[in-house]
This record gives structure tokens, C-alpha cells and sequence, in this order.
């Protein structure tokens, strides 16, 4: 899949890949940009993420 955006703030960064957001701190950011086409389960096996959140999981802590 295609990382789609990244989202810096003072928290750490998020990186968009379809429609699942992962989650880092700022200090533990991988070397993945945006348009790079990465393996979801690589990826989280890589970088370990401390959040990974998909659409429906939002949807679910809204209601």
C-alpha cells in the first residue's frame, strides 16, 4: 500500500496508509515518506508503531 500523508504535532507523527493510521513518537519516527509503497505487516513488525488505528476502529470510540 501507498503512505498517503503524514501529520507532524507536538505528540509525535502520524503516517496514513488507506485507510489505517499509525501512530509514533517523534523520537522513534521511521524512515518511510510519503507515496512510498510499504507492507502493512512489515511495517508494524519494522517500526512498531505505539497505535495503529483503521477507520472502523474510530468509528467504534466515537459510539
Amino acid at each position: 500500500m501507498r503512505v498517503e500523508s503524514m501529520l507532524l504535532d507536538d505528540d509525535g507523527i502520524t503516517y496514513v496508509i488507506g485507510e489505517t493510521k499509525f501512530r509514533y513518537r517523534v523520537d522513534q519516527r521511521p524512515s518511510i515518506k510519503v507515496g512510498q509503497e510499504v507492507e502493512l505487516v512489515d511495517l508494524i513488525r519494522k517500526t512498531k508503531p505505539y497505535l495503529v488505528m483503521s477507520a472502523e476502529t474510530e468509528k467504534q470510540m466515537e459510539g
